[in-house]
Order: structure tokens, then C-alpha cells, then sequence
């Protein structure tokens, strides 16, 4: 009873803590986009909902980025977000002057919506700084996104500020981005109304010595699918990530085209979730996934240990020995 007790308060405790933290610095919980930062199809396509839903037809008072051209910056400045598109991983913002912004995060950029009135107050908290490996250097952590390092690009509206951090391609043009390289040479996009399965296939049997792991993280046959789906796709199609396409029998070359977009999909109305919560399940990244980022944890389908390399493929790949035999 006295142990119940303590543990009881002790949760109170840490609950008003942490309430207590959000009202002091007024934190923008729009920062659940942090959730669903990794750069693949899904998040890129919920990030730019979010940033629509926040910006769409807002007038533009100010832009910030380095050496940006006088004349592309004047003709943003006064305009509003007219559109915005995703072409597998690529965000592509159109301004109502015919100004477009062309965006790929790779696996560093993140996206942040703040208030106005938090931003010009200094109460705009950025994305905690992450330590990628023991050698790297964790720089300290600020309190205000307008004296962060990494902060690349910054929009102002009236009542909102758009920031983009660590974003390695950030390119602004008067022609649109869509119709020439890279984008018009992407593969078909699973998140399109229409996905063009014919093309697909086509385009999969070019290299029919290539791991279908491999093939998989290729954007010129099938854009949007990243590291993590790459997984979870093969995982859910029960086929082996170090099979040869050519070594794909018709039944599993049906199943995963059929699969793929159903997949995305589902991640995409599932904030990047790729397996369902079961009844009593709490909510945890090892619960979100089949096999991904899940070396050395049970497999929930037949309880053998997954298992993760990165030697044949040149991303980490993670797997079920048994289930993808």
C-alpha cells in the first residue's frame, strides 16, 4: 500500500511537471510533426498537409533565407501559399506570384509551424538536438528558433511562422520544379489518386540482378519508399530482402505490387504507423512496426528474433529469418 501510494504521487508529480513546462514556454505542440520527420512518402505528403492547413492563401510579410535572389524574394513577399504537392519525397510549394519552392528533406530537414506571437517572443522552443553516435558533438540546445544553427529557411505570416531546418535541398525557381529533373524522372507514386502499376513493373525489371531491397529504395522505379517501409513491405509480403528480382515468382510480384500502395497508404492516414495497435498495446516505436528498427525483438507473427544487417545492402535492413525465408 505505502509503495502504491508513492508511486502514485510520483506519477502526479512528473504529470504537473511536464503540464507545467508547456504552459511556462507556450510550446506549440505542432511539433507532432517531429513524429513523422523521417523523409519518406507518408510524412513528407502529412507534413505538407499540415503546412497547407496552416499557411494556405496566408499573405506572406517576410522570408529569410541566405543569399537568396532580391528579385525571387520580392515577388514571395506580399504573395500567399497557393499550393502545395508532393512527388514522392519532394514538397513542392507554388506561391500565388508563380514563385515555386522546391524541398527534399534526406534525412536531416525537419519542418516546423509556429504562432507569430510565440516566435517574435522568443517562445518558440526548436527540435531537440540529437546525438547520432558517440563520437559526433552535441552542440547545446536554444531555447529560441531564431538562434538555432541549423535553421535554414523561415517564412512569416501574420499569425504564423513556417521554419525549415537542416534543409540540404531548398531550391526556389519561376519554372515549375515538377516538369524537369529530378522530379520528371521519378517513378510512379504510390500516394497518387492513380498509381501506375504497368510502369511500375516495367521499370522493375530494367535491373533484374538488383536485391529487391535494393530496387525497393530506388525513386526511379517507385517513388516515396524509404528505409523504413522498404522493411516493413518486404516484411508484410513475406519476401526475403536478398532475393534477386529476377528470382521473384509471379504470385510474390502480384502480392507486392498490390501490397506497396496499401502499405503507404496506410502509413500515410496512420501518421506513419505501419502495423495496427492491438487491444491493451501501449503506443511505443516497438509497437508501430513489424520489423523495423527492431533488431534483436521478437517477430510478432511466429516469435523469432529479427534481425538487421547492413554489409549486402547498403541500407540497414531489417528482417524475419523465418517468416522471409
Amino acid at each position: 500500500m505505502y509503495y502504491s501510494q508513492i508511486k502514485y504521487y510520483s506519477e502526479m508529480l512528473l504529470l504537473y511537471l511536464a503540464l507545467k513546462i508547456i504552459k511556462d514556454h507556450r510550446f506549440n505542440i505542432i511539433s507532432s510533426i517531429q513524429i513523422y520527420s523521417m523523409s519518406e512518402g507518408p510524412e513528407v505528403k502529412i507534413i505538407a498537409d499540415k503546412i497547407l492547413a496552416s499557411l494556405y492563401a496566408k499573405k506572406i510579410e517576410d522570408i529569410i533565407f541566405k543569399n537568396m535572389n532580391i528579385d525571387i524574394k520580392n515577388r514571395i513577399i506580399g504573395s500567399e501559399l497557393k499550393e502545395i504537392k508532393t512527388f514522392g519525397k519532394n514538397i513542392v510549394i507554388k506561391f500565388s506570384s508563380g514563385i515555386y519552392l522546391r524541398n527534399h528533406m534526406m534525412m536531416w530537414g525537419k519542418w516546423r509551424i509556429y504562432d507569430r506571437h510565440d516566435y517574435d517572443n522568443g517562445l518558440a522552443i526548436p527540435p531537440i538536438r540529437k546525438r547520432w553516435n558517440k563520437k559526433s558533438v552535441l552542440v547545446k540546445n536554444v531555447r529560441d528558433v531564431r538562434n538555432d544553427s541549423r535553421l535554414r529557411l523561415t517564412i512569416i505570416t501574420k499569425e504564423k511562422v513556417l521554419v525549415e531546418f537542416n534543409g540540404p535541398i531548398l531550391q526556389f525557381s519561376i519554372d515549375n520544379p515538377a516538369e524537369k529533373a529530378p522530379i520528371n524522372s521519378l517513378g510512379p507514386d504510390c500516394l497518387d489518386d492513380f498509381f501506375n502499376l504497368d510502369e511500375a513493373k516495367k521499370r522493375l525489371q530494367t535491373n533484374p540482378q538488383l536485391l529487391i531491397s535494393e530496387a525497393l529504395l530506388d525513386q526511379k522505379i517507385i517513388s516515396g519508399i524509404g528505409n523504413k517501409y522498404k522493411s516493413e513491405i518486404l516484411f508484410i509480403c513475406r519476401i526475403s530482402p536478398f532475393k534477386l528480382i529476377s528470382k521473384l515468382d509471379p504470385t510474390e510480384e502480384k502480392i507486392l505490387f498490390e501490397r506497396i500502395p496499401k502499405i503507404l497508404k496506410y502509413g500515410y492516414k496512420n501518421f506513419g504507423r505501419t502495423r495496427h495497435l492491438l487491444e491493451n498495446e501501449k503506443n511505443s516505436w516497438n509497437t508501430r512496426h513489424w520489423v523495423f528498427r527492431r533488431s534483436g525483438k521478437l517477430c510478432w507473427i511466429c516469435k523469432s528474433m529479427i534481425k538487421s544487417e547492413r554489409t549486402v545492402t547498403s541500407r540497414s535492413t531489417f528482417w524475419c529469418p523465418k517468416c522471409q525465408q
